[in-house]
């Protein structure tokens, strides 16, 4: 009976470790890495997306980084806890890789931290969006003074209504570029702050994986998983920072490519 426990409970823990394997669980700094930089202007933006006739979508490898960690995280919270038990001594090995799985230490500050970026992100975006508005408005008023054609429908040239059009995306993208530098130490706060959180998931990781010992991986394994599904929703913040932000100033480098299109034949008076 004791034989058929620890078999069980082995297969249990085996049965564990192999999905881990077989979904070839990257380290959150490795997503970290693919992570594009905080763009500096609104074509760099743009880079960021898939323009679909104005219709702005992650591209690709945002898409993949994105997806790549939903899935992480959810094989994470799926991985079945073996049974407890015993599996005799621990050795000097395991004792050591032990002291390493821990929880991280200082949570409260980096939630303190991540809030205030948040505070910080949304008051820049609502700065942003009060510009545009009052963008907007003047663009309307110019569009309306221009001096209609003297033709039977008595409206502005084509030529003339694009130039309007794309002075104003212009000023557009300049105002992206003034709102993207103010964003880069935002985003450096929020990324020091959850730098360390991503180290320690990664080093816990790796030291549960290390463990021989199954009684001690049963134990530890909840610490562990825990510890990495942090480090890889922090990875998921930055993204997510990053992406707010960059879509806003990719929008006029989409509305200027729409302008070219639309306007591509156009004819004076």
């Amino acid at each position: 009976m004791k034989t058929t426990r620890v078999l069980v409970f082995t297969a249990a823990l085996g049965s564990a470790a192999a999905v881990f394997a077989a979904q070839k669980l990257l380290p959150a700094e490795n997503w970290l890495a693919r992570v594009p930089p905080p763009p500096a202007t609104a074509e760099a933006a743009y880079a960021q997306w898939t323009d679909t006739g104005g219709t702005l979508k992650p591209a690709p490898e945002l898409e993949k980084i994105r997806e790549g960690i939903k899935s992480q995280v959810l094989v994470l919270s799926r991985v079945s806890q073996p049974p407890p038990g015993g599996s005799g001594p621990l050795s000097r090995h395991d004792q050591v890789l032990i002291g390493r799985i821990t929880a991280f230490p200082d949570t409260a500050r980096v939630l303190q931290t991540i809030q205030a970026a948040r505070t910080a992100q949304a008051g820049l975006i609502q700065k942003w969006n009060s510009e545009l508005h009052t963008l907007e408005q003047r663009r309307l008023r110019d569009r309306g003074a221009l001096p209609a054609c003297h033709n039977v429908a008595g409206a502005p040239s084509q030529l003339a209504i694009r130039d309007v059009e794309l002075a104003y995306v212009q000023e557009k993208i300049s105002i992206a570029a003034q709102y993207l530098e103010q964003f880069k130490p935002v985003f450096q706060q929020m990324l020091a702050a959850v730098s360390p959180r991503i180290e320690h998931g990664d080093t816990v990781m790796e030291a549960w994986n290390g463990l021989r010992n199954p009684g001690a991986q049963a134990q530890f394994a909840a610490v562990a998983r825990s510890a990495e599904t942090d480090a890889l929703l922090d990875v998921g913040l930055l993204q997510e920072f990053i992406q707010g932000v960059s879509k806003l100033a990719a929008r006029p480098i989409a509305d200027r490519n729409a302008l070219g299109r639309v306007y591509a034949h156009a004819k004076g008076c």
